[in-house]
């Protein structure tokens, strides 16, 4: 169970300045931020020098800002924010029976720094995530969109930041850290396969080097990434992912510069999300399941003849073995042919929003993956081991995230 998330930013910001025509500033006029397709309402009003700010949004959109002054009102439409970002939308009140032309004019800014920014980092949207293609369906594969960071090793998903080790990585979904606490994936992740379907992730954001006082527990590379929340309209995908060994590249022998075909494999994906209201404007909900079965950690290694890349070790010596075993010891150490199966892992999500009012929402997540991942070890260009030597990992992730989000 996870305590409330108090530190990664799961939530979006939005500001900017009201002015008039001759850019006085506008005070105390009305600001009303509606999220278009939940129909969640936040309202601000602008300060002495036209200014205001509404935090603890929802990360996305459109949404549409309409401003009221002594009677005037001004619409902005299709505005879409960032994860944990502030966007900036100025508003003019103008005249339109006594304008004539419009002039944009438009300088350097003076300050080097921007006071909003925290570090280095990169925001990656829902349109990204949909436009772009992820082969391991990870936000690893994502986090590449940062120049700074780097794919160290490709089947186990391993990424490096600024060429630190992986493990001074960090992983945060909805706030809550999703890292691996033992030590036995690469991926910086609990399970072998993303512990949360990437088809049921709103947004990410990257953060290198960063100094807010909100994130902790990396020195390399921060991944955060919030879930995806049910709105007005019922909304849904179903889909299916087939990969095999003849849908990848050879792999390069650095020994002898050769190529060699890879492993026979068989990885197939496949699931649904689904969300909705339950009161309209009110309470939402948002659902998704997948289930993936591989066979990808097969061994690629076998003895002389088997058609795997050969250990120059005969299938009689492995005979051999075996009846030394059976009337020696009175031992059966297996044999090669009894692969423990699959990878196989399933995960499903619930999640409920609410809109409490116009400053005050709260949002509530269950997730639950489990995953059944045969370990081969001892094999090599030069050893192979006998199924008695073999095992299979079993994991259960199960995890409750209840956040509350004000505007103070």
């Amino acid at each position: 169970a996870a305590a409330p998330a108090f530190a990664q930013n799961t939530t979006s910001a939005l500001g900017g300045r009201i002015s008039s025509e001759a850019g006085q500033a506008v005070a105390g006029a009305e600001v009303t931020i509606v999220h278009t397709e939940s129909g969640s309402v936040s309202k601000a009003t602008t300060d002495a020098e036209g200014r205001f700010l509404a935090r603890g949004l929802r990360v996305g959109g459109p949404y549409t800002i309409t401003t009221t002054k002594d009677g005037k009102t001004e619409t902005r439409e299709g505005v879409y924010l960032e994860l944990a970002q502030t966007g900036n939308v100025d508003i003019k009140f103008a005249d339109a029976a006594t304008l004539a032309a419009v002039q944009v004019s438009g300088a350097r800014s003076a300050d080097v720094f921007d006071s909003k920014k925290m570090g280095a980092g990169t925001s990656i949207n829902r349109e990204k995530l949909t436009t772009f293609a992820s082969i391991q369906r990870n936000l690893q594969d994502y986090a590449r969109l940062d120049p700074r960071l780097s794919q160290t090793d490709k089947d186990r998903g391993e990424i490096s930041a600024g060429g630190q080790n992986s493990r001074f990585n960090s992983i945060t979904i909805d706030g809550v850290s999703t890292n691996d606490t033992f030590g036995l994936e690469a991926n910086n992740l609990p399970t072998a396969k993303q512990p949360i379907s990437i088809d049921a992730i709103q947004s990410v954001q990257v953060n290198i080097s960063n100094y807010d006082v909100t994130q902790k527990g990396y020195t390399g590379a921060n991944i955060n990434a919030v879930t995806k929340s049910g709105t007005n309209d019922f909304k849904g995908s179903i889909y299916y992912v087939y990969r095999n060994d003849s849908l990848s590249g050879d792999r390069y022998n650095r020994k002898d510069n050769t190529y060699f075909s890879p492993a026979n494999f068989k990885e197939d994906t496949k699931g649904f999300t689904f969300g909705g209201p339950i009161i309209e404007d009110r309470l939402f909900f948002f659902t998704s399941y997948e289930e993936l079965k591989s066979t990808r950690n097969a061994p690629a290694f076998g003895t002389i003849g088997s058609g795997l890349t050969s250990t120059g070790i005969a299938g009689s010596s492995i005979t051999s073995a075996q009846s030394i075993a059976s009337s020696t010891w009175n031992m059966n150490i297996g044999d090669l042919n009894a692969l423990p199966g699959q990878l196989d892992v399933t995960d499903a999500l619930i999640k409920i929003d609410a809109n409490l009012g116009e400053r005050h929402r709260a949002s509530l997540r269950w997730s639950k993956t489990e995953q059944a991942d045969p370990i081969l070890p001892g094999f090599s260009q030069t050893g192979l081991s006998l199924s008695s030597h073999w095992f299979n990992q079993g994991k259960s992730i199960e995890t409750f995230v209840g956040q509350w989000f004000a505007d103070w």
